[in-house]
Formats: structure tokens, sequence, C-alpha cells
């Protein structure tokens, strides 16, 4: 080979140094020798491949005489983990296991114990043997993977292992080598029936004798099929144990008496919660779709009875009744709590507002208990969607069909008590936290529309509700509080609601105060609240200087003593931060002045304007005794222009000992100059700036 010319990874000197790396391997140079074996997977396919042949090789060797033994334990643990992430991995170690000569018969089990892989790591190179050409390493695979979680699912001396099945969960989702087999696992696991058990709840020993007899069964009918197709043979043991399939094919016939309704639900047994409510949500769903099924029915009858069906009524929809008591009487032990938090499952949706009636006709049907509100109020469904349906209709419900009057976290206010509908869905916080939830993972268009009734009819009950709840991104708190508060806030009958709303969440009514403010009449209301709450300080303290600077003018207006005081305080402790927002207020003081001048704004923004106009001198008195402590040179000549400007317009001597840096100023000049600046800037239109200038010429005063 040419000098210079990198000698291929599949060359047989390549393994024959790594192999001699391993065994001179020391403490000292632990990491640099981990890290080159990991660069060589980084190569791609051959480098992989040529890691996992020297790790099958090795642990089939198994020299116990090596000098270094753990450090080459630690070794090759920590290369093979680093394979295992590789997009490649599955395919090099189908190649690798395939170039062992040995046989391979207990290879997985060795390589397991030899490496402490833990469970995870086990079901992974399981599932990753399905890429394998050879269908007898692929069945070796299958096997194994089934095994590990049936060790899991099976072990009667301990707690359901719900966590150990979602580490695996997580660790092939973040494996780039075994995430492609996600749904491979999540066959296997549904059909052993994984995770329906509470977390560190120990099953029952009857219970686990029935699991054991039918995980072992679906084992058996897997392990005698010729099938090479896994995937085939799992969609055929679903199809076995999908009653709700099974029976919404059969179509209506099912429940027209409770003799047969029993016989084709017999077969399914036992029948335990799960299923009943996967059997229910087909049930609503299917309620009048299904006209077409009578004739499977009665083919299916036939068989099981090896007789014809006697001529019986074909029925319309589901005899909801005949099914309720022949699951009743078939499991006694039947928990409706459970069966509906069960409700919870892929393809759970009610259509319609008939369907959720037939939902809560079985559930009356079966148990007297009103109806359990956490089982969809209590968390986010992993099935938001079907959460949705179900809260849609519920919300809207008359109370005989649905009610949250017995939910433990009801709102009790007595001023509100003949505020919304009958259910007292508006009433109920769990409602609204989890709506909140469901808002903020992307169904907020379908949130807001459920609060279409309560913002036209009870939007003081809703804001105060919501005001108890506190999510990651407030997104629909805030999105009802700039509907709803300021009509409350204008409406001085409601002072009781902004008080309820302050007392549970402060920070939510300043949020309300600050939006909105701009609306003059708000503004007064804000004071008028501020000041029969005593809270005047709190807000002032607690809000952005644009809104604080605007309150404070507001709220001191026969007083000035007071605003003195404040600005003088803020002024000390913020400096230009808080001058800059002065300044600010006090242009949008003066340009609004103008507008009233003409006589072009209504009585609510007058009387704003007024105030504003008549808090100038407190501001210009306290701004001009800190004028010579500020840092900015434009911020004090901005404010000089703006002392000036006052002075023209007031005709005072507020202004006239502020020294310029000009030594002089042309009041006409900068009077006119804000003018044209208002007008080029859209705040006057030409009509008014003509009438304006038209006053100006008639007028007797000189200097206009």
């Amino acid at each position: 080979m040419p000098a210079g010319e990198m000698v291929p990874l599949s060359h047989p000197g390549v393994g024959a140094d790594v192999r001699l790396v391993l065994q001179g391997a020391t403490d000292a140079d632990r990491e640099s020798v981990r890290r080159e074996l990991c660069q060589l997977v980084d190569y791609g396919h051959d480098g992989c491949l040529l890691l996992l042949q020297v790790c099958l090789d090795e642990v089939l060797l198994n020299d116990r005489e090596a000098k270094n033994l753990q450090l080459k334990h630690d070794l090759l643990s920590a290369t093979f983990r680093y394979c295992l992430d590789k997009t490649y991995f599955s395919t090099c170690f189908c190649e690798a296991l395939m170039r062992i000569k040995t046989g391979t018969d207990g290879l997985l089990e060795t390589l397991s114990s030899a490496l402490e892989l833990s469970a995870a790591e086990k079901v992974g190179i399981g599932l990753a043997l399905s890429d394998s050409d050879n269908s007898g390493m692929k069945l070796k695979g299958q096997q194994f993977a089934i095994a590990q979680i049936e060790e899991l699912c099976l072990n009667p001396n301990q707690s359901v292992p719900n966590d150990q099945i979602h580490e695996i969960v997580v660790f092939l989702h973040q494996t780039d080598g075994l995430a492609k087999h996600m749904d491979t696992f999540s066959n296997i696991a549904s059909l052993l029936e994984v995770g329906q058990s509470p977390f560190f709840a120990p099953i029952p020993k009857e219970q686990h004798d029935v699991q054991s007899i039918n995980h072992s069964r679906h084992l058996e009918m897997y392990l005698d099929s010729t099938n090479d197709d896994f995937e085939s043979l799992l969609s055929e043991i679903g199809k076995e144990i999908s009653m709700a399939d099974i029976v919404t094919e059969l179509g209506y016939g099912c429940t027209v008496d409770s003799t047969q309704c029993k016989e084709i639900l017999s077969t399914f047994q036992p029948l335990d919660d799960v299923a009943i409510s996967k059997l229910l949500g087909a049930v609503i769903g299917t309620q009048n779709s299904l006209a077409e099924a009578h004739n499977t029915y009665a083919t299916f009858v036939s068989a099981i009875r090896n007789t014809h069906l006697s001529e019986s009524p074909q029925l319309t929809t589901w005899n909801t009744d005949v099914l309720v008591d022949s699951i009743n009487e078939l499991a006694p032990s039947t928990n409706w709590v459970h069966v509906m938090e069960s409700l919870d499952h892929e393809g759970f949706s009610i259509p319609d507002e008939a369907a959720f009636c037939l939902l809560m006709n079985i559930y009356g049907r079966a148990c007297k208990d009103p109806f359990p509100l956490h089982a969809v109020c209590g968390s986010m469904w992993t099935n938001t969607e079907g959460q949705i349906s179900f809260l849609k209709h519920a919300i809207s419900a008359p109370a005989t069909i649905f009610t949250f009057a017995h939910s433990s976290r009801l709102l009790a206010l007595p001023d509100f008590a003949s505020l919304g509908p009958g259910n007292h869905a508006w009433f109920c916080l769990d409602l609204l936290e989890v709506l909140c939830q469901l808002a903020e993972v992307g169904h907020t268009v379908s949130v807001r529309s459920m609060l279409d009734y309560p913002l036209g009819h009870c939007p003081e009950l809703l804001l105060v509700g919501l005001g108890h709840i506190n999510t990651a991104y407030n997104l629909l708190q805030f999105e009802v509080l700039s509907c709803a508060f300021p009509a409350i806030l204008k409406d001085a009958t409601k002072r009781n609601v902004v008080n309820y709303l302050w007392h549970i969440n402060p920070c939510l009514t300043l949020r309300g105060f600050v939006d909105a403010h701009s609306d003059p009449s708000c503004l007064l209301r804000i004071v008028d609240v501020c000041h029969d709450l005593k809270i005047l300080s709190a807000v002032l303290e607690s809000t952005p200087f644009a809104f604080s600077i605007r309150l404070a003018a507001a709220a001191c207006r026969k007083d000035h003593s007071h605003l003195e005081k404040w600005l003088t305080e803020k002024l000390t402790v913020y400096k230009d931060g808080f001058v800059e927002e002065c300044v600010n207020f006090l242009k949008e003081a003066m340009n609004a002045a103008s507008y009233v001048v003409e006589g072009t704004t209504e009585q609510p923004q007058a009387s704003v304007v007024d105030t504003y106009w008549e808090a100038c001198p407190p501001f210009i008195k306290v701004l001009q005794s800190h004028l010579g402590q500020l840092l900015s040179n434009q911020l004090s000549d901005e404010l000089r222009e703006l002392c000036a400007l006052y002075e023209s317009r007031n005709q005072g001597p507020v202004a006239r000992d502020i020294p310029t840096s000009e030594g002089g100023s042309d009041d006409v000049e900068v009077e006119a100059n804000a003018y044209f600046h208002q007008m080029f800037s859209g705040q006057i239109n030409i009509d008014v700036m003509i009438q304006m200038l038209t006053r100006f010429k008639e007028s007797p005063d000189k200097r206009c």
C-alpha cells in the first residue's frame, strides 16, 4: 500500500491493533484510549462494525487472566454504549453477530451480563436484531426483547415497574441507534398490558395469575409461529384482544338482549376497567353509524353457536342498558370510577352532544355516584383532543345531564351565586386550571371558543376564577383579563370584583391596571379603586414608570405636595431612567392640551388632559431641582425645551430661571415647532392645523 494512504478499517490488522491497545491500556491513559476507540466509531459503519466485533470477541474469549481485566471491561462497556447511540448500530450489530463462527446461542445473555447492560439496553439490543436479514437471528432478538419485558411485568415479588418501562421508552427515544424500534416496543408493551396499574402498586395474586396466563399465551403464539413477519404477528395478537374493535364490528346486534350480549362479552374475559373504558369509547363514537353491521353479527353468532340466528329486531343504535347490565353481571367488581379515569386512551372522542348524553346515561345506569370530575379535570390527558371533546360538551350540558357542583375546588363567592349556567361549570377551579394548561400546549383556539359563553354572560366570574390559577405562561388568564377587565373596572357597581381579584392575585390585577390605563375612563377608575382599597402606594411601587407616573399625576391632583415628594424619591433612586419617562409624560401632557383647546376631545379624556396639565408644574419644579444631577446632556436639553414650551403656553414663570445651553430660548419658535411636529407625526390633522393658524392670525396676542 502506498505510503501515506489510510489503511481501511476492514483490514484485519486494524482489529489486531485495537486489541493490542485494549491489552496495553493503563489507568493513566484510560481516557485517551476511550477517546481513540470512540473516534473509530465516529468514522461510520466500518468503524462501528470493527469495534462491535472486538467487543464480541473479547466477551467470548472471557480471558480472566488478563492483568487489566477491570479496565478492559470498563473500556469495552463504554465503547459498546457509544456504538448504541449511532444510527447505524442495528445494521452493524447484526453484521457483527453474523460473523461469529462459534455459534450465537446465549450470546445476547452473555454479552448483557459481561457488559452489565441495563434493562433498557437489553431490550434495545434485542430489538436491534429486527434489522437482521437472517430470520433465525431476528427471532432470537425478538425472543430476547420480549423475555426482558416479561421479566419486568411478571415478577410477583416486586411492584409493577412502570418507572422501568418509562426508562426504556426514554432510552429508546433518546438513543439514535434504537429510536426507530419505538413502535415495536410500544406494541409489545401494550400486548403485555404494561402501564395499566398505578406506580408501585403490588399486583394481587389472582390478577397476577391471570396476567401470567394471558402473557404466556401470547408469547407461545409468537414462538410457535412460523411467520417471520413480526409486525404482522403483533397485529394479529392485538386483534385477538381488542374487544372494542370486535364489538363495534359486530354492531348494535350485540346488545339486542342480555343473553346474547353476555355471550359475546364473555369471550373477552376477564373484563377489566381499561377494556370496558375502550369499549365505551367505541360505543359512543358509533351510536348511529353502524346500520350495515347486522349481517356481520348474524354470521358471528351463527358461527359460535353452530346454529342459525333466529329472527331478532334490527337495532339502529346501541341498547346501552343491556350493555351496562351485562358488564355488571359478568364483572360485578367493575370500578366505574376507574373506567371513567381510563377514558384517556387513543382514539377516544365525543363527536356530538348526543354521544355525550349517551356516555352520561351509561355512567348513570352503571353507578349512582356523582361523575368523578377528577377523571376529566384533574390533569391534562395524553389524548388532549379527546379531553377537549369531553369538556366542550360538559360545560354546556344541562345540570340534569352533567354538573360540576360537587367539585372539591369550587369557587365560593356568594356575590356571584346567581352567575353562570346551572351546572356550575365556571365555579370549578379544576376545570379552569386544565383549560389553562390545554391552552398552553397548542389548543388555544379550541379552549378560547369554549369561553365565549362566560365572557358574554358572566365575565366577572370567569376572571375571578382564573385569578386563582397560575400556569407556566398564564396565556389564557392574560387574554381573559384584556377582554373582561376594562369593562369591569369602568362599572362602579362591580368594585367588589376588583377587590376580590386584588386579594387573590395582585399581579394579575396590576397587569389589568397597566393594560387598561390608556383608556381615560379606566385611568380615573383606577385612581378611585386605589383610594377605596388603600392600595395606591403598593400599586405605584409595583408598576412600570410609564404607568406609575401617570397614575401618580392623576391620583395626587388635589395635593401636589405628595406628588412632589414621590417624584423626588424616585429621582433620587433611579435618576436618568426615571427622568426620561417624566420627559415623555410632559410631552404627552403638552401635546394633549392642544387638542382640548381645539375642542376635539370628549369629557373623560378632557378630564385626564386637564389633570395632566395641572401636574406639569410640580414635575417641572422637581425636575429643575435635579437638572444638575443628570448624566445625559441630551436629556437636559430636552427638558429645558419642554420647560420653555410650558412657560410659553402657560405664560407663567415656571421655567424662567432655568439656564439654557445656548444662553436663551425663542419661546414662539419652540411652540411653533411643537405644533408642526404634531402635524407631521399625525397627532394633529391638517384641517385642525389650518384652523389653529387662522386663529393665531386673527388673535390680538402679539406672540401669535
